[in-house]
């Protein structure tokens, strides 16, 4: 058999299977189900203000003050009627009541249990700012503010996910599948009868790796047309859906050879997924930032994801991804070909 017509024969069968065995169908259901959250999700959550201000000092200056520098004219309140009718409406809120004068202010604040430090000193300190900045004018006018790259404006809620959804579920999706797939052919006997044709182990790794791709690749193209239409950014985004589909799916590969069948593999397979998922502790709490975590793939996968759906000006971040991932690839493409060659074309 000609290899061209080999790889087209082993790439039908292993896409056809995928269907028989239901797996198209999940990755549809579940595509289906994240279309509707970007559709249906809101943009944003609008909330009344956090905190509500009174000013009891003469001339309430501060108050002013606040709304000079874009506060909410809704969190300023006229009397302690008032601020204890909303505090009462909403006992999520802070209330806070400056009093006495400028010279010597009093300041009241009035919290629920659940509010963390971290919060009340960063509202004790704005009101320490606002009050500095009232009875000094000419306090922090000197101050720039200097930004290393454009500023962005925050994403929409429900595009905010997309960048995480890609890199950890269509990005893990070969991984999965793949172990699937060679625990399938184990048990049906199917290695036997495939190691004396002449398939060969290029054709077995490239036409599996072949249907996973595609796959990912359309699942991750349904979810960002509904997020960003046709106008989003296809080469970027799709690059690094490739390489994440196509490591995951050679790395799986090779991990899965070493295993008898899927409860052997169940428990250190999701082991690699959880480490797989640790860069997700750093793109949602960026002081979380150890240099162990930047070397996993999924660190430089997830944040170049976001750059290129959310451009922030740095561009180089997915360049050195996509060149990093050429070593990550070539070393996933070794691990795979030794590790089925071993363990499944030589049957041990």
């Amino acid at each position: 058999m000609k290899p061209l017509k080999r790889y087209v024969v082993l790439f039908s069968q292993d896409a056809l299977l995928a269907y028989r065995n239901g797996h198209v169908l999940v990755v549809a259901a579940i595509a289906v189900i994240m279309v509707l959250l970007v559709l249906f999700l809101p943009a944003e959550i609008k909330s009344g203000p956090g905190e509500y201000f009174l000013d009891e000092t003469p001339g309430k200056p501060l108050a002013e003050a606040l709304l000079r520098k874009g506060g909410n004219p809704d969190a300023l309140c006229a009397d302690r009627t008032e601020l204890q009718k909303k505090l009462t409406d909403d006992k999520n809120a802070l209330g806070v009541v400056i009093s006495g004068s400028l010279e010597n202010p009093v300041v009241t604040i009035s919290k629920p249990k659940s509010v963390a430090e971290k919060s009340m000193n960063l509202l004790m300190a704005t009101i320490d700012q606002i009050i500095l900045a009232v009875g000094n004018p000419g306090a922090g006018e000197d101050l720039t503010t200097e930004y290393l790259r454009p500023r962005s404006e925050s994403p929409a809620l429900n595009l905010s996910g997309i960048p995480v959804f890609l890199a950890f579920e269509v990005g893990i999706l070969g991984f999965l599948l793949v172990a699937v797939f060679i625990f399938q052919e184990k048990q049906e006997k199917t290695l036997r009868a495939y190691r004396v044709s002449p398939g060969g182990l290029a054709a077995y790794l490239m036409s599996k790796t072949l249907v996973f791709v595609a796959l990912s690749v359309i699942y991750a193209a349904v979810v960002v047309v509904a997020g960003f239409g046709f106008s989003a950014p296809w080469g970027s985004v799709m690059l690094l859906v490739i390489y994440a589909s196509t490591f995951m799916t050679l790395f799986g590969a090779g991990f899965a050879a070493w295993f008898h069948n899927l409860s052997h593999w169940f428990f250190p397979g999701l082991a690699i997924l959880v480490l797989n998922m640790i860069p997700f502790g750093s793109y949602i709490f960026p002081s979380f930032n150890p240099a162990w975590v930047t070397v996993l793939p999924s660190y430089g996968l997830i944040f170049s994801l976001r750059e290129a759906l959310f451009p922030t000006g740095n561009a180089d971040l997915i360049r050195t991804t996509l060149l990093t991932g050429l070593l990550w690839l070539a070393a996933s493409t070794v691990f795979a070909a030794f590790s089925v060659r071993r363990k499944l074309m030589k049957g041990e």
